[in-house]
């Protein structure tokens, strides 16, 4: 006899014991279950996991609520002579002896038979861990994520195996599947298609326009892509537009896991938009920065992994197979400006594209000029979002849609396009851009961010010895936060200002707070890691650039600075010399470089380094630099003064 019991979360939760029994257990049990082995691969700290289930009370208390549940578990189980959870002072794991249902969905590659059909629909009763209500906000975050996920990868195997199935048997699958999931756009959508395959144009028509009635009670429409599925039911189709309709569910022959550890999320690239030499009054940086801030919001979600834009500016459209494969892309968005033909203006054109084989997944042209431009970002990021994530955290990036006045919005993005420039003049004029956009607009977080980010690359530019520049950026930055605590900007901002105050501890834990908002923002995590650079822990601070650069893998400067500084506190002077010589404006980087270079045994570039930085602040000496450098450890600091010596400095 099968001795083992079996975990249901999908649909209501529940522990079927191995006699076929079923034990219920309260919600706190499934939900540990849950994030054990979704986000912790089955083991984690007692501390880490009680912090993610109770959110909203202290430490002490959160940690106090985990025992009472291992004690209430192991009672409930003890009688069955089952095993939940093991757990010691410090840790706590999922048993071996336990099966789940997410595991046998994770399982599964194909379905191919109207039996195994019929299983999965079983296996698939419900979201995961439906009608759970014991939730914080940051928990419901990411269950309606891991709910949206179990969604789309059921649907995706359903759809293939109703594909190979074909025929009669295929539209029945298909009718099982839109029973079970009714509010589904692509189980209808494959529904739609299915019926087309089979000249039956008739039921087409109608399963979209029961679908629309089922959802218009939520307030919301079809997607541009099942409206075009039902104009082209009004006539009989071709052999060629049926292949084509079929098209999308053969990539499903060989469908990923939905769990998939090394890659959970699907990586997409947003090129940068293509311009004709004259689009009239248009600014030529308005497509590209509308572009730019889609990225950034868009990677406010944990469903999907942002190539950050340094990065996808940098790639070449003629090579796109090549960097489909090399850098792992599951989707491209490509942009055109374009004459606008209902008027003597331009048009944005947008499409999204599988890359695998460029299937169109959704298109529109969006009017573009200054005056508009606020309500097509929205739009574009609603689109957008909604195409890739299906609706994934779309209530929180509701919550934060606001309409900016024109005027408002051209200065901000003038004003942040001068900040990319490391030139002390181009930061000044940026930051009186933004102060103008500010004056109209005065509570805008992004405003805030971009104002307090000046602040701080002037203080980095400078000798550092005007303190109000350090004051004025944490007063932006705690504006910022206070107008939109969902954004992770505004506690960047604050993380950079700390650290160059010296207060290391707080730096690290405004970062941590803005990484957790923005999981997949590649800025923030190296912003981060050069934090933890700064607090001398460099094993995390290299492992997060890691993770910044494979978002981000043609690195900016930035990034190659905290690199060359982990390289180099790590002894290996001679990566941090080389990584250094890769950024493209070396000049804040050139104390670094010449360390480098002394301590790799090359005194006649150290020297040339030196010689720049002198050049560029005269007064330079190594007691108030070192006064002034935000260092853990002071082995570090010694290090690093040892190397400039070496080249030159006093």
């Amino acid at each position: 006899m099968d001795r083992t019991a079996t975990v249901h979360l999908l649909g209501r939760a529940a522990l079927v014991l191995p006699d076929g029994s079923i034990l219920a257990l309260r919600q706190p049990a499934y939900a540990a279950v849950a994030l054990l082995h979704l986000d912790f691969g089955g083991r984690a700290k007692r501390a880490t996991l009680a912090g993610r289930l109770w959110e909203d009370v202290s430490a002490v208390k959160a940690l106090n609520n985990l025992r009472q549940t291992l004690l209430r578990t192991r009672e409930r189980l003890s009688r069955h002579e089952v095993e939940l959870f093991r757990s010691d002072n410090v840790h706590i794991a999922l048993s071996p002896t336990i099966r789940l249902d997410l595991e046998e969905l994770e399982g599964l590659r194909t379905v191919s038979t109207l039996e195994e059909f019929q299983r999965l629909i079983g296996l698939c009763n419900g979201s995961l861990l439906d009608a759970f209500d014991r939730t914080g906000p940051q928990f419901q975050l990411w269950l309606d994520a891991q709910r949206a996920l179990c969604e789309t990868h059921f649907v995706d195997l359903a759809l293939g195996a109703a594909d190979r199935i074909g025929g009669v048997a295929g539209r029945s699958a298909l009718q099982l599947l839109v029973e079970q999931l009714p509010l589904s756009e692509a189980a209808t959508l494959g529904l739609v298609r299915m019926h087309s395959s089979l000249g039956e144009q008739t039921a087409a028509t109608a399963a979209i326009t029961a679908f629309r009635q089922r959802i218009a009670a939520r307030g919301t429409e079809p997607s541009p892509e099942l409206l075009s599925a039902l104009k082209a039911t009004s006539a009989p189709p071709s052999q060629a537009s049926v292949m084509a309709a079929a098209a999308p569910e053969q990539v499903q022959d060989k469908p990923t896991p939905l769990f998939d550890r090394a890659r959970p999320q699907p990586r997409i690239v947003l090129l940068p938009p293509l311009q004709p030499d004259d689009i009239g009054d248009l600014p030529r940086h308005m497509a590209p920065a509308l572009v730019e801030d889609v990225t950034i919001r868009l990677s406010r979600l944990r469903s999907i992994s942002i190539i950050a834009p340094f990065s996808a500016w940098q790639l070449d459209p003629l090579k796109l197979s090549d960097e489909v494969r090399t850098f792992k892309l599951d989707y491209l968005v490509e942009s055109n400006v374009v004459p606008d033909p209902a008027g003597d203006g331009s048009s944005l054109l947008v499409r999204l594209l599988r890359s695998s084989d460029r299937q169109l997944i959704w298109s529109d042209r969006l009017p573009l000029s200054a005056a508009s431009a606020p309500e097509r970002y929205w739009d574009l990021v609603d689109a957008v979002t909604t195409a890739l994530a299906d609706n994934i955290e779309a209530a929180e990036l509701r919550r934060s849609r606001q309409t900016v006045d024109p005027a408002a919005y051209a200065h901000f993005l003038a004003g942040r396009h001068r900040l990319r420039s490391f030139d002390l003049d181009e930061l000044r004029i940026g930051r009186t851009a933004l102060q103008m956009a500010r004056d109209i607009e005065p509570n805008r977080a992004g405003i805030e961010s971009a104002l307090a980010r000046s602040f701080v690359y002037e203080w980095v530019l400078r000798p550092g010895v005007d303190p109000t520049l350090v004051s004025s950026a944490r007063r932006h930055a705690e504006r910022a936060v206070a107008l939109d605590p969902a954004d992770g900007s505004g506690y960047r901002e604050l993380g950079l200002v700390s650290l160059y105050e010296h207060r290391l501890e707080e730096s690290l834990s405004h970062l941590a707070r803005a990484a957790e908002l923005a999981p997949h923002h590649a800025d923030i995590l190296a912003d981060y890691a050069d934090a933890l650079t700064h607090n001398s822990d460099f094993d995390g601070a290299e492992k997060l650039l890691a993770a910044a650069m494979e978002l981000n893998p043609i690195p900016p400067d930035e990034y190659l600075w905290t690199l060359g500084a982990i390289h180099y506190f790590r002894g290996r002077f001679r990566l941090a010399l080389n990584a250094l010589q890769q950024t493209r404006s070396p000049d804040a980087a050139l104390r670094l470089l010449a360390a480098s270079a002394a301590m790799s045994d090359e005194p006649a570039l150290a020297r040339r380094y030196r010689d720049r930085v002198l050049a560029l602040q005269p007064d330079f000496t190594l007691a108030n630099w070192s006064a002034r450098l935000p260092q853990r450890d002071p082995a570090d600091v010694a290090l690093y003064i040892e190397g400039l010596r070496k080249a030159g400095f006093t």
